[in-house]
């Protein structure tokens, strides 16, 4: 519907233009035929009335041709104005001065009014000489264009609603692919959503019937691994057996924390010391925070925003053995944090990706970690983008509106 639309004023533009194009030379036309009519009737008519006074002559040409728009007309004897009748639109010393450079029967527009000269040709192509053997009057002519303008003004007019009407149609196109858009993202949006639903409900229901079992399985392996002599096998066995239900338990409480319900809890909040209490909590040593232009105060849940900072932080130190750099700063209205390692960046295919539920390319990996933490910057009213970073490493960056909605 959006292509059939836009190409209807795509062509109805390109009608219009034609149409004005084709005006404007049917009206160049008119003109050289009125020019060339009047100018005809006009010699005629001096011819017929040789014997009377010049001044006689062009009135008397003038008022008999009034009916084809004739408004002015001039008689020239060598270049000089001798008799003229009507209203001209210039001086007798500037309309000599154009007579003399004028090309012959081509009609000028001179200001409300189309100018034509009619010079004698050389002798040798001129036209055979009326009855009293005299050839025409050279004259100069004025023809009023207001018939002609009428037919181009209703051009120029049917031009200017033609674009309207097309600006119109572009308008809409823009409107309906705005809202096609915003529709698709929303239905994507909703897909997404009932799509999380369903794995925390599920994940819920894993994680409560794992965990008990779990927790005795863990407490008993430890009780066993205390009786056993270190140093030995069967000891190495439990001891790999409580590491395994360590990793379950830390793969149940993802599980857990990714089904929570979707409620935080706004307050105000530092931004520079929230993010210095996660980079503590991970690895001061290896963590650079950068908070010179952080906000004092901030509206948030420093709880579940601290969350997901420790997460970013904790994957950008797995990835990187050198230093990590964290940043906290205003961007424009909001609030920005860029957590970003040195390491090797993440796969072209993978960043479409990395923030699905259990994508993950570590072998120790949930893959629950960057979803949990996407969904509550999404509470926050904010976004979670990655991108590889220029000089290398990878790049998270946390943007937050002053207003959560």
């Amino acid at each position: 519907m959006v292509t059939v639309i836009a190409a209807i004023g795509a062509a109805l533009v390109t009608i219009l233009w034609t149409t004005q194009a084709s005006v404007v030379d049917a009206r160049a036309t008119m003109l050289r035929g009125m020019a060339a009519e009047a100018g005809n009737t006009l010699r005629l008519r001096l011819m017929e009335l040789e014997g009377e006074t010049p001044e006689a002559r062009v009135k008397a040409a003038v008022e008999s041709t009034a009916a084809q728009h004739v408004r002015y007309l001039a008689i020239f004897e060598n270049g000089k104005l001798v008799a003229q009748a009507g209203r001209s639109s210039a001086s007798v010393a500037q309309l000599e001065a154009w007579f003399a450079t004028a090309e012959p029967g081509q009609p000028v527009e001179a200001g409300d009014r189309v100018r034509i000269a009619f010079r004698r040709p050389p002798r040798a192509s001129a036209p055979p000489p009326g009855p009293n053997g005299r050839r025409p009057s050279e004259i100069l002519v004025e023809l009023d264009t207001a018939r002609v303008d009428d037919l181009d003004a209703s051009a120029t007019l049917a031009l200017g609603l033609g674009i309207a009407a097309a600006t119109a149609l572009i308008a809409l196109t823009l409107v309906l692919v705005r809202w096609s858009l915003r529709r698709e993202a929303a239905v994507r949006a909703a897909e997404q959503a009932r799509h999380l639903a369903h794995l925390g409900q599920m994940s819920a229901v894993l994680a409560h019937e794992i965990r008990n079992p779990l927790a005795s399985l863990k407490g008993n392996a430890q009780l066993l691994a205390q009786t056993l002599p270190a140093g030995e096998r069967p000891r190495a066995k439990a001891d790999r057996v409580v590491d395994e239900a360590i990793r379950l338990e830390h793969l149940t409480n993802d599980l857990l924390e990714f089904a929570r319900s979707g409620e935080i809890k706004i307050a105000p909040a530092e931004p520079g010391a929230l993010l210095r209490s996660a980079a503590t909590a991970v690895s001061a040593a290896r963590i650079e925070v950068i908070d010179a232009d952080a906000p004092r105060t901030w509206p948030l849940d420093a709880d579940r925003m601290r969350q997901v900072l420790i997460n970013l932080l904790e994957n950008a130190t797995e990835m990187s053995e050198q230093p990590v750099t964290a940043t906290v700063t205003r961007a424009g209205l909001g609030l920005r944090f860029v957590v970003r390692d040195r390491g090797a960046g993440i796969a072209d295919g993978d960043l479409a990706q990395v923030f699905e539920p259990f994508f993950t390319r570590r072998t120790r990996g949930t893959g629950l970690g960057l979803a949990v933490s996407k969904r509550l910057v999404e509470l926050h009213g904010g976004t979670l983008v990655a991108r590889n970073a220029d000089g290398g490493g990878a790049e998270f960056t946390i943007e937050l509106p002053r207003e959560v909605p």
